[in-house]
């Protein structure tokens, strides 16, 4: 599928040059530097040792250009030189990895009088409406249609790789090659500060299937071939009582349906991993969610955070029919219910309780408890950073205390630290109680 989508590219390129006049505009660019570091120490909950302690470092320079053509038609382009390094260094490994990512490229086009839209063609960054409830937060080769009528926004894509997203990669990556991904969502503000949002995705794999006894290169790994199909409804309001206070509400859910084949693979063996097993899965799932805010209006500094998230689980996981919810695989990063442990809402229940602080001068705090259960005991979780089984005999798997503090300063300058600690739960068997403990520094400076 990836040379039609190609050819459409080009051609509909092309097509908003015909009978535009020239008139181009300044060029707009800008620049901003990120630099992070993390430490994450009981990634086993010391069931391993020398492997429980990995630090992460990322430093990246980000260029954005902008350049109109004419009065509806312009030039995008999002750069990334990057310099990431992950380490153990309790058994001296090192994983670095440097290059140039192409985070944005392609044309845009405004056009309609009725109907405001715009038509983008390249690679974008899709974002979701709510950090709560992550439909997509990535970055896809696609053909976007946005559109605005008084109160309703609609988005119409069609997304698939094109291309490896970076040069430090030698492949697309295997989670991504060959998936075509239709995405729609549709927007209403029925009233002021309150929005309905309807997304729907459909997912159709076309990468390459296995039988069992097949090889692949071990970092070319796909574990999961699926076609799936994702609808979900939100409602995101807010509204003032003048004794009361503010109140922030979030509702959500979704569905998931489809079919997958999944495959199980050998311990790598030098360059190589061997298919060990294949099994074939009808898909039903769904998922619920809520986020509530009050600022007091005697106290407006502060915010009760008051949060839910469930999504289904599997009680039988051989009988064919997989029952567990789980996101889009565009999300992001998942740390939407927690920065340590940082699950997908598959087979989870997560409840949030916090408070965040606007202190003063650009300075914000935020210290939020995450409590996770399974819905249906299992021996794995979907994305979870802590590198160890479950015993699969008890749905307990832990709590979190993140504490969060944001300073924004003036001239472009923010510096975020987090420190997280995660007390592992009786599904953790035997370290349960261990615990492990998280610490992330982000310095971004755009100028």
């Amino acid at each position: 599928m990836q040379k039609p989508l190609t050819i459409l590219l080009v051609v509909i390129v092309l097509c908003p040059f015909m009978g535009v006049a020239a008139d181009a505009g300044p060029l707009d660019y800008g620049f901003q530097l990120n630099l992070e570091r993390s430490t994450l120490a009981g990634l086993s909950l010391g069931a391993e040792p020398d492997l429980d302690q990995r630090i992460e470092t990322d430093l990246e320079l980000e260029l954005t250009l902008e350049y109109p053509l004419t009065e509806n038609l312009y030039l995008f382009f999002t750069g990334v030189l990057f310099d990431n390094s992950a380490t153990i260094e309790s058994i001296g490994s090192e994983a670095k990895l440097a290059g140039l990512e192409r985070k944005a490229i392609g044309v845009g086009y405004f056009f309609g009088e009725q109907i405001s839209s715009e038509l983008i063609l390249g690679r974008m960054e899709f974002v979701s409406s709510s950090d709560w409830w992550p439909w997509w937060n990535e970055e896809l080769d696609a053909i976007r249609i946005e559109s605005t009528y008084g109160d309703f926004e609609a988005m119409l894509a069609l997304a698939e790789e094109q291309a490896r997203d970076s040069s430090g990669a030698d492949f697309i990556d295997p989670e991504f090659d060959g998936v075509q991904r239709l995405m729609l969502s549709l927007g209403w503000e029925f009233a002021p500060d309150h929005r309905l949002v309807v997304y729907y995705l459909d997912q159709s794999d076309g990468s390459r299937s296995f039988d069992v006894g097949d090889f692949e290169q071990a970092d070319r790994i796909d574990e999961e071939d699926s076609n799936l199909r994702w609808s979900g409804i939100s409602y995101l309001g807010g509204f003032e009582v003048k004794t009361a206070g503010e109140f922030e509400i979030e509702l959500h859910g979704a569905r998931v349906s489809g079919d997958e084949t999944v495959y199980e693979f050998d311990d790598p063996s030098a360059d190589t991993a061997r298919v060990s097993g294949r099994r074939q899965n009808s898909v039903s799932g769904s998922a619920q969610g809520f986020r509530f805010g009050w600022t007091p209006a005697q106290f407006d500094e502060w915010t009760l955070v008051l949060g839910s998230a469930r999504g289904s689980g599997d009680i039988d996981p051989d009988d064919g029919r997989e029952r567990s919810f789980r996101q889009t695989g565009l999300q992001g990063d998942t740390e939407s219910y927690g920065e340590l442990y940082q699950p997908e809402l598959s087979n989870l229940v997560v409840d949030l309780l916090g408070v965040e602080w606007a202190v003063s001068g650009g300075v914000a705090l935020a210290l939020l408890r995450y409590d996770y259960r399974q819905r249906a005991p299992a021996i794995e979780m979907r994305d979870v950073s802590i590198e160890l089984d479950l015993s699969g005999t008890d749905r307990d798997l832990g709590s979190e205390i993140d504490l969060v503090i944001t300073v924004t300063a003036r001239d472009g300058l923010e510096l975020r630290l987090t420190a997280a600690e995660f007390d592992p739960g009786r599904a953790y068997g035997a370290y349960a109680g261990e615990g492990s403990s998280f610490f992330h520094f982000e310095l971004a400076y755009e100028f």
